[in-house]
């Protein structure tokens, strides 16, 4: 159910702001001896102010990353400007490709079952959430029910290849999702795979699509970060047949999952890249 209380949700689903940053690598071997450099700045994100959670990363071609999630803008501000020199590095564009990216999270978004604090109930939206064109407009988006979400055909639960073409970094993402689920057990997770896979191996294909990751946490619940060009290409993928059915399974009862969240994190229209200031003036605007 749509909402602005996240209260009872995951400290994911609790941040307001979020950063990710990212460094490419010439080789391998310059890849492996920053490892360290990374563990330092995510020890740092994680003893700042307002940090409530954040995951670290690798993806082809060697490429590191780390995405930290805060309770607001404000104290985010705060970790990047107040990073130690030694770390500095990835903070700044420029030398060995680093990239980067603040976001700020919508006030609405989804909250469901016990994650959901007006009253804890697993249900549906009505209606899908506006894109920019239907903003402008003023105009109501289409009914959810509306919608196809007839189980897409697929081959299975086998893990779908990666699209072939060149990974994109992380800064050309101005919109993402961050959501989890809370599944009931190891029946759910494997009825699970024959839903997922197959909307994952068509989103990758998507207009928009830069990258997307998952998270796991004990016992049961599986969550995705995804990141796109635009906050229109993002809402595409929610509207596409094979993201409503899984929504659906999910929240038909609490046969499958008990608890869900979803929020939108988007650019500010200020910010448009990361950039750090050594005399600490904070992201560049």
């Amino acid at each position: 159910m749509r909402s602005t209380d996240f209260s009872l949700a995951p400290p994911q689903g609790r941040a307001g702001a979020m950063v990710v940053v990212e460094r490419r690598f010439e080789t391998a071997m310059d890849a492996r001896r920053a490892r360290s450099a990374r563990r330092d700045l995510a020890a740092h994100f994680a003893d700042s102010p307002g940090f409530l959670w954040q995951k670290s990363y690798r993806r082809p071609p060697r490429t590191l990353g780390i995405a930290s999630y805060f309770s607001t803008r404000d104290k985010l501000d705060h970790a990047l400007v107040t990073a130690p020199s030694h770390v500095e590095p990835w903070l700044r564009l420029g030398g060995a490709h680093p990239t980067g990216r603040v976001l700020e999270a919508e006030p609405s978004g989804y909250t469901n079952g016990i994650w959901r604090a007006e009253d804890g109930r697993m249900g549906h939206i009505e209606r899908f959430t506006p894109t920019s064109v239907e903003a402008a407009r003023e105009a109501e988006p289409p009914r959810v029910d509306a919608a196809s979400t007839e189980r897409p055909t697929g081959r299975g639960p086998k893990k779908p290849r990666q699209a072939k073409r060149e990974p994109r970094p992380v800064s050309d993402a101005h919109a993402m999702f961050v959501g989890a689920t809370k599944y009931t057990g190891p029946t759910a997770l494997i009825a699970l795979a024959r839903i997922y896979y197959p909307m994952i191996t068509h989103m990758v294909t998507m207009r928009g699509y830069v990258w997307f990751t998952t998270y796991y946490e004990f016992p049961f619940t599986l969550g995705t970060l995804a990141f796109f060009e635009r906050r229109d290409d993002l809402l595409a993928f929610a509207r596409m047949p094979g993201h409503r059915h899984l929504m659906q399974w999910i929240t038909k009862d609490t046969t499958n999952g008990t608890a869900g969240y979803i929020r939108l994190h988007v650019a500010p229209e200020s910010v448009t890249r990361l950039a750090a200031a050594p005399d600490a003036t904070g992201p560049g605007s």
